[in-house]
Protein backbone atom coordinates (compact mmCIF):
# COMPACT_ATOMS: atom_id res chain seq x y z
CA UNK A 1 0.00 0.00 0.00
CA UNK A 2 1.44 3.33 -0.96
CA UNK A 3 1.37 6.19 1.10
CA UNK A 4 0.90 9.67 -1.01
CA UNK A 5 1.56 12.85 0.55
CA UNK A 6 -1.80 15.71 0.27
CA UNK A 7 0.28 18.08 -2.17
CA UNK A 8 2.03 15.52 -4.09
CA UNK A 9 1.13 14.92 -7.75
CA UNK A 10 -0.06 11.29 -7.94
CA UNK A 11 -1.18 10.56 -11.63
CA UNK A 12 -2.30 7.20 -11.07
CA UNK A 13 -5.96 6.97 -11.88
CA UNK A 14 -8.04 6.15 -8.40
CA UNK A 15 -11.64 6.01 -7.16
CA UNK A 16 -11.28 7.90 -3.95
CA UNK A 17 -13.20 7.32 -0.38
CA UNK A 18 -13.04 10.74 1.19
CA UNK A 19 -13.37 10.84 5.31
CA UNK A 20 -11.13 10.88 8.04
CA UNK A 21 -11.45 7.24 9.34
CA UNK A 22 -9.82 7.37 12.78
CA UNK A 23 -10.95 3.69 13.99
CA UNK A 24 -11.90 2.26 10.12
CA UNK A 25 -15.11 0.84 11.75
CA UNK A 26 -17.67 -0.77 9.55
CA UNK A 27 -19.03 2.51 8.52
CA UNK A 28 -15.78 3.30 7.22
CA UNK A 29 -15.85 -0.04 5.66
CA UNK A 30 -18.94 0.51 3.60
CA UNK A 31 -17.68 3.75 2.30
CA UNK A 32 -14.00 1.88 1.29
CA UNK A 33 -16.00 -0.96 -0.27
CA UNK A 34 -18.06 1.92 -2.98
CA UNK A 35 -14.50 3.29 -3.75
CA UNK A 36 -13.39 -0.24 -4.67
CA UNK A 37 -16.44 -0.86 -6.22
CA UNK A 38 -16.08 1.80 -8.49
CA UNK A 39 -12.47 1.72 -9.14
CA UNK A 40 -13.18 -1.98 -10.28
CA UNK A 41 -15.74 -0.15 -12.87
CA UNK A 42 -13.32 2.40 -13.88
CA UNK A 43 -9.80 0.08 -13.84
CA UNK A 44 -8.64 2.15 -11.17
CA UNK A 45 -6.98 2.12 -8.04
CA UNK A 46 -8.57 2.10 -4.78
CA UNK A 47 -7.34 5.41 -2.54
CA UNK A 48 -8.53 6.73 0.59
CA UNK A 49 -7.58 9.87 2.40
CA UNK A 50 -6.98 10.39 5.87
CA UNK A 51 -4.92 12.79 8.44
CA UNK A 52 -0.86 11.63 10.12
CA UNK A 53 -2.48 13.66 13.07
CA UNK A 54 -5.83 14.31 14.61
CA UNK A 55 -8.23 16.61 13.51
CA UNK A 56 -9.64 16.55 17.10
CA UNK A 57 -6.38 17.86 18.84
CA UNK A 58 -6.37 20.46 16.85
CA UNK A 59 -9.87 21.78 17.77
CA UNK A 60 -8.77 20.77 21.16
CA UNK A 61 -12.00 18.16 21.39
CA UNK A 62 -11.74 14.56 22.14
CA UNK A 63 -8.73 12.61 21.79
CA UNK A 64 -7.74 9.85 18.93
CA UNK A 65 -8.50 6.51 18.66
CA UNK A 66 -5.73 5.15 16.44
CA UNK A 67 -2.48 6.62 15.33
CA UNK A 68 -1.70 7.10 12.05
CA UNK A 69 -0.18 3.79 11.48
CA UNK A 70 -2.51 1.90 13.04
CA UNK A 71 -5.31 3.55 10.21
CA UNK A 72 -2.65 2.42 7.92
CA UNK A 73 -2.37 -1.21 9.58
CA UNK A 74 -6.56 -1.40 9.28
CA UNK A 75 -7.01 -0.01 5.83
CA UNK A 76 -4.27 -2.33 4.53
CA UNK A 77 -6.60 -4.96 5.88
CA UNK A 78 -9.39 -3.70 3.85
CA UNK A 79 -7.50 -4.19 0.42
CA UNK A 80 -6.96 -0.47 -0.25
CA UNK A 81 -4.44 0.26 -2.51
CA UNK A 82 -2.89 3.99 -1.66
CA UNK A 83 -3.35 6.33 1.11
CA UNK A 84 -3.43 10.16 0.53
CA UNK A 85 -2.19 11.66 3.65
CA UNK A 86 -3.14 15.07 4.70
CA UNK A 87 -1.14 17.04 7.88
CA UNK A 88 -4.59 18.90 9.75
CA UNK A 89 -2.86 22.32 10.43
CA UNK A 90 -3.89 25.93 10.44
CA UNK A 91 -3.20 26.03 6.67
CA UNK A 92 -5.06 23.04 5.65
CA UNK A 93 -8.10 23.95 8.38
CA UNK A 94 -7.80 27.30 6.77
CA UNK A 95 -8.75 25.77 3.36
CA UNK A 96 -12.47 26.57 1.89
CA UNK A 97 -14.71 23.80 0.24
CA UNK A 98 -13.92 24.67 -3.00
CA UNK A 99 -10.06 25.71 -2.37
CA UNK A 100 -10.13 21.99 -1.19
CA UNK A 101 -11.40 20.05 -3.75
CA UNK A 102 -9.32 22.27 -6.17
CA UNK A 103 -6.28 21.33 -4.79
CA UNK A 104 -7.31 17.41 -4.32
CA UNK A 105 -8.60 17.21 -8.42
CA UNK A 106 -5.39 19.02 -9.16
CA UNK A 107 -3.21 16.94 -7.45
CA UNK A 108 -4.77 13.29 -7.78
CA UNK A 109 -6.35 11.71 -11.04
CA UNK A 110 -9.28 10.89 -9.21
CA UNK A 111 -11.70 8.87 -11.55
CA UNK A 112 -14.81 8.73 -8.65
CA UNK A 113 -15.61 9.53 -5.38
CA UNK A 114 -17.33 7.79 -2.25
CA UNK A 115 -17.98 9.24 1.01
CA UNK A 116 -20.56 8.94 4.40
CA UNK A 117 -23.95 10.89 3.97
CA UNK A 118 -22.24 12.91 7.06
CA UNK A 119 -19.18 13.98 5.34
CA UNK A 120 -18.14 17.09 5.71
CA UNK A 121 -15.42 19.43 4.15
CA UNK A 122 -13.61 22.98 4.25
CA UNK A 123 -13.51 25.57 6.56
CA UNK A 124 -15.95 25.15 9.15
CA UNK A 125 -17.43 22.09 8.02
CA UNK A 126 -19.09 24.25 4.84
CA UNK A 127 -19.44 21.11 2.59
CA UNK A 128 -21.46 18.80 2.26
CA UNK A 129 -21.88 15.34 0.56
CA UNK A 130 -24.29 17.31 -0.91
CA UNK A 131 -22.26 19.69 -2.35
CA UNK A 132 -19.43 17.43 -2.75
CA UNK A 133 -21.87 15.48 -5.48
CA UNK A 134 -22.72 18.91 -6.88
CA UNK A 135 -18.92 19.76 -7.36
CA UNK A 136 -18.22 16.94 -8.88
CA UNK A 137 -21.10 16.42 -11.25
CA UNK A 138 -20.36 19.87 -12.72
CA UNK A 139 -16.36 17.98 -13.89
CA UNK A 140 -18.17 14.91 -14.70
CA UNK A 141 -16.72 12.67 -11.66
CA UNK A 142 -19.04 9.93 -10.16
CA UNK A 143 -19.94 10.79 -6.56
CA UNK A 144 -21.35 7.66 -4.24
CA UNK A 145 -23.04 9.04 -1.16
CA UNK A 146 -22.78 5.96 1.45
CA UNK A 147 -25.76 5.77 4.11
CA UNK A 148 -24.70 5.74 7.88
CA UNK A 149 -24.94 1.97 9.44
CA UNK A 150 -26.37 1.89 12.54
CA UNK A 151 -26.43 -0.92 15.07
CA UNK A 152 -29.23 -1.26 17.59
CA UNK A 153 -30.58 1.69 16.05
CA UNK A 154 -27.26 3.88 16.89
CA UNK A 155 -25.16 5.23 14.29
CA UNK A 156 -21.71 3.37 14.39
CA UNK A 157 -19.47 6.16 14.80
CA UNK A 158 -15.96 7.60 15.95
CA UNK A 159 -17.58 8.96 18.99
CA UNK A 160 -19.68 6.11 20.24
CA UNK A 161 -16.75 3.68 19.67
CA UNK A 162 -14.95 6.08 22.30
CA UNK A 163 -17.31 6.55 24.24
CA UNK A 164 -17.55 2.58 24.90
CA UNK A 165 -14.02 1.92 25.01
CA UNK A 166 -13.86 4.49 27.73
CA UNK A 167 -16.02 2.80 29.74
CA UNK A 168 -14.15 -1.25 28.69
CA UNK A 169 -16.87 -2.19 26.57
CA UNK A 170 -14.23 -3.50 24.24
CA UNK A 171 -16.77 -6.56 22.75
CA UNK A 172 -19.01 -3.85 22.41
CA UNK A 173 -16.41 -1.48 20.36
CA UNK A 174 -15.27 -4.84 18.45
CA UNK A 175 -18.73 -5.78 17.09
CA UNK A 176 -18.31 -2.14 15.48
CA UNK A 177 -14.66 -2.53 14.06
CA UNK A 178 -13.71 -3.72 11.05
CA UNK A 179 -11.43 -6.30 12.90
CA UNK A 180 -10.77 -6.22 16.66
CA UNK A 181 -9.63 -3.46 18.66
CA UNK A 182 -5.92 -3.27 18.61
CA UNK A 183 -2.70 -1.33 19.14
CA UNK A 184 0.77 -0.88 17.64
CA UNK A 185 4.25 -0.34 19.61
CA UNK A 186 7.68 -1.19 19.89
CA UNK A 187 8.41 -3.28 23.13
CA UNK A 188 10.79 -1.08 25.59
CA UNK A 189 12.44 -2.06 28.76
CA UNK A 190 10.67 -1.82 31.63
CA UNK A 191 11.14 -3.58 35.41
CA UNK A 192 10.92 -6.72 34.39
CA UNK A 193 8.24 -8.00 37.06
CA UNK A 194 6.46 -10.49 35.22
CA UNK A 195 9.19 -12.68 34.21
CA UNK A 196 9.74 -13.18 38.64
CA UNK A 197 6.07 -13.95 38.67
CA UNK A 198 6.55 -16.50 35.43
CA UNK A 199 4.89 -14.48 32.68
CA UNK A 200 7.26 -12.60 30.39
CA UNK A 201 5.69 -8.64 29.61
CA UNK A 202 6.07 -6.86 27.24
CA UNK A 203 5.45 -3.02 27.61
CA UNK A 204 4.70 -0.52 24.72
CA UNK A 205 4.87 3.27 25.14
CA UNK A 206 1.76 4.53 26.43
CA UNK A 207 0.27 7.30 24.32
CA UNK A 208 -1.18 10.50 25.95
CA UNK A 209 -2.76 11.35 22.82
CA UNK A 210 -4.87 8.22 22.01
CA UNK A 211 -8.42 7.23 23.88
CA UNK A 212 -7.17 4.05 25.57
CA UNK A 213 -9.66 1.11 27.05
CA UNK A 214 -11.13 2.12 30.85
CA UNK A 215 -8.14 0.70 33.09
CA UNK A 216 -8.02 -2.97 33.88
CA UNK A 217 -7.03 -6.51 32.58
CA UNK A 218 -7.70 -7.70 29.58
CA UNK A 219 -7.68 -10.98 27.20
CA UNK A 220 -5.39 -9.95 24.62
CA UNK A 221 -3.49 -11.71 21.40
CA UNK A 222 -0.03 -10.60 20.95
CA UNK A 223 1.54 -10.70 17.03
CA UNK A 224 5.26 -10.32 17.14
CA UNK A 225 7.09 -11.52 13.37
CA UNK A 226 4.48 -12.93 12.44
CA UNK A 227 3.86 -15.51 15.35
CA UNK A 228 0.17 -15.04 17.56
CA UNK A 229 0.41 -15.31 21.57
CA UNK A 230 -2.17 -15.69 23.79
CA UNK A 231 -1.92 -12.91 26.20
CA UNK A 232 -3.11 -10.23 29.06
CA UNK A 233 -2.91 -6.59 29.00
CA UNK A 234 -2.70 -4.28 31.86
CA UNK A 235 -3.87 -0.70 30.95
CA UNK A 236 -3.31 1.54 33.88
CA UNK A 237 -1.65 2.30 36.74
CA UNK A 238 0.29 -0.76 38.79
CA UNK A 239 -0.91 0.38 42.26
CA UNK A 240 0.58 -2.69 44.44
CA UNK A 241 3.96 -1.58 43.16
CA UNK A 242 3.14 2.39 44.11
CA UNK A 243 3.57 3.28 40.67
CA UNK A 244 0.62 5.57 39.32
CA UNK A 245 1.50 6.30 36.12
CA UNK A 246 -0.43 4.91 32.99
CA UNK A 247 1.33 2.28 31.14
CA UNK A 248 0.31 -0.74 28.66
CA UNK A 249 1.89 -3.90 30.14
CA UNK A 250 1.50 -7.42 28.45
CA UNK A 251 2.23 -10.45 29.91
CA UNK A 252 2.43 -13.30 27.22
CA UNK A 253 1.41 -16.77 27.46
CA UNK A 254 3.43 -20.33 26.37
CA UNK A 255 6.18 -17.47 24.72
CA UNK A 256 10.00 -17.50 25.64
CA UNK A 257 12.68 -15.26 23.74
CA UNK A 258 13.87 -11.53 23.45
CA UNK A 259 11.10 -8.91 21.97
CA UNK A 260 12.74 -5.91 22.78
CA UNK A 261 12.47 -3.40 20.31
CA UNK A 262 10.45 -4.98 18.22
CA UNK A 263 6.94 -3.93 16.78
CA UNK A 264 4.31 -6.13 18.31
CA UNK A 265 0.72 -5.47 17.35
CA UNK A 266 -1.87 -6.28 20.75
CA UNK A 267 -5.66 -6.86 19.82
CA UNK A 268 -8.25 -6.41 22.38
CA UNK A 269 -10.79 -9.02 22.97
CA UNK A 270 -12.82 -8.82 26.90
CA UNK A 271 -11.71 -6.93 30.10
CA UNK A 272 -11.01 -9.58 32.70
CA UNK A 273 -11.35 -7.02 35.84
CA UNK A 274 -10.16 -3.55 36.79
CA UNK A 275 -7.28 -2.46 38.21
CA UNK A 276 -6.12 -4.01 42.18
CA UNK A 277 -4.24 -2.90 44.78
CA UNK A 278 -2.68 -6.07 45.85
CA UNK A 279 -1.64 -6.49 49.87
CA UNK A 280 1.53 -8.60 48.40
CA UNK A 281 3.54 -9.38 45.33
CA UNK A 282 2.54 -13.26 45.98
CA UNK A 283 -1.24 -12.13 46.01
CA UNK A 284 -0.97 -10.52 42.94
CA UNK A 285 1.21 -13.67 41.71
CA UNK A 286 -1.75 -15.90 42.63
CA UNK A 287 -4.20 -13.61 40.90
CA UNK A 288 -2.15 -13.46 37.76
CA UNK A 289 -2.50 -17.34 37.97
CA UNK A 290 -6.41 -17.00 38.04
CA UNK A 291 -6.35 -14.20 35.00
CA UNK A 292 -4.27 -16.25 32.71
CA UNK A 293 -7.10 -19.33 33.65
CA UNK A 294 -9.51 -17.04 32.58
CA UNK A 295 -8.11 -15.99 29.21
CA UNK A 296 -7.09 -19.68 28.47
CA UNK A 297 -11.00 -20.64 28.97
CA UNK A 298 -12.13 -17.85 27.51
CA UNK A 299 -10.33 -18.20 23.82
CA UNK A 300 -10.80 -22.12 24.29
CA UNK A 301 -14.72 -21.18 24.38
CA UNK A 302 -13.97 -18.76 21.36
CA UNK A 303 -12.13 -21.21 19.48
CA UNK A 304 -15.28 -23.73 19.50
Amino acid sequence: MKVVNFGEKYDVPSALALGFFDCVHKGHAEVIAKAKELAAKSGSECAVMTFRGDPGTFFNKKKRIYSFEERLEALGGLGVDAVIAADFDESFAALDAEDFLGRLLSDCKVTAVAVGEDYTYGKGAQGSARTLSESLADRNITASVVPLLCRNGVKISSTEIKTLLESGGIEAVNDMLTEPYFMLGTVSHARGRGNTFGYPTANIPYDGGKVYPAPGVYATTVTVEGRTFLGGTNIGAKPTFGDNSPSVETFILDFSGDIYGKLIKLRFFKRLRGIEKFPSAEALAAQLDRDVAHIREYFAEEAK
